[in-house]
């Protein structure tokens, strides 16, 4: 997209509409990474603002994407040094024969990685499943052009015999031609065009319920303040909320699959401050084998900090959400 067409396409969109499609656009898993690490009103105000979105066409997202790429390029160029500052030092430390050979190197892999810009914005399992059927080779010249992180999490959604190949191939994998390089960018993003090429739905209270039910308890201040500005919007967000007393009004068979699936010694951390009734419906969800054990690991803990156990009952509710996910329990949603 030229810098003309991403310029109109964007003037006047305020920057918090701006931020607000981009992180629906990256998904859900890199928005709550970020959001953990941002203050509370801020939080808050992206979150209303994803609420507000019913969809983004092509163009549109493909402008915030450049714009937010243009934004880290120059981020990264500005505190860098440049490619003077490295010819200087390279220069100096190898002498101009090797620095030379050094640069050219350094210019095809800067080339190249130029080449599949584009993969850092799309999400790592769309990203996966668009590429699972190329060949190893393909998908190791693919995932060696990205950022290690970026890298290393599409790899995780590959079937396992394909990991294997990918990375051995990764590892043995000499220089690609220029052209190759280009070759295969150049065919997986018009692939990847197909993720764009419609209005899509996105953003809504789904959206922000989900990323809330992430943040632990961080999600409770938020709600308190959106319900102060929009009591309905608090409300419907809520509703499609799924949080720690939540868990404990699930009928005793599925607190029983999720305590399966949960180390007895975060269940005992998760329910150190929980009273007699909540400990009740969790002891009389465990076989008595399993009640023994979690009652003398939970006899054993000392002062347990907040966050501690605040961590200890995300786990148990990203266990939960699995299982709803995979069908094997269900939530009364009569109960929140």
């Amino acid at each position: 997209m030229d810098v003309e067409r991403r310029d109109e396409l964007l003037r006047g969109m305020p920057m918090i509409d701006k931020v607000a499609r981009f992180f629906v656009l990256i998904g859900e898993d890199a928005t709550v990474k970020i959001f953990q690490n941002l203050p509370i009103n801020l939080v808050e105000d992206i979150s209303t603002a994803i609420t507000q979105l019913s969809s983004i066409d092509k163009e549109m997202s493909l402008a915030i994407l450049a714009e937010f790429h243009l934004f880290t390029k120059s981020k990264s160029f500005i505190t860098s040094g440049g490619y003077d500052y490295a010819k200087e030092i390279l220069y100096k430390s190898l002498g101009k024969g090797e620095a030379d050979e050094v640069l050219a190197k350094l210019s095809r892999m800067k080339l190249a990685a130029q080449s599949f810009s584009y993969l850092d914005a799309i999400n790592p399992k769309q990203l996966s499943d668009f590429i699972k059927d190329e060949s190893p080779h393909t998908i190791a010249v693919i995932l060696s052009h990205m950022e290690a992180a970026g890298a290393a999490d599409v790899l995780m959604q590959l079937e396992e015999d394909t990991k294997v190949k990918v990375t051995m191939q990764m590892a043995t994998i000499k220089d690609v031609s220029p052209d190759v390089v280009r070759t295969i960018s150049e065919v997986l993003e018009k692939k990847l065009e197909s993720l764009l090429s419609s209005i899509v739905d996105v953003g809504g209270v789904k959206v922000v319920a989900d990323m809330l039910n992430r943040l632990g308890p961080k999600s409770q201040d938020i709600l308190k303040n959106i319900n102060g500005v929009d009591t309905g919007l608090a409300i419907k967000i809520k509703e499609n909320m799924f949080v720690f007393e939540d868990l404990l009004e699930l009928e005793s068979e599925y607190i029983m699959k999720i305590l399966q699936n949960v180390d007895t010694g975060d269940v005992a951390v998760a329910m150190k401050n929980a009273t007699a009734e909540d400990m009740e419906k969790i002891t009389s969800s465990m076989s008595q084998r399993a009640s023994d054990r979690f009652n003398e690991e939970f006899e054993m803990l000392n002062k347990v900090k907040i966050k501690d156990i605040e961590a200890a009952q995300r786990k148990m509710l990203e266990v939960a959400q699995k299982l709803m996910e995979e069908g094997s329990i269900e939530r009364d949603m009569d109960e929140s």
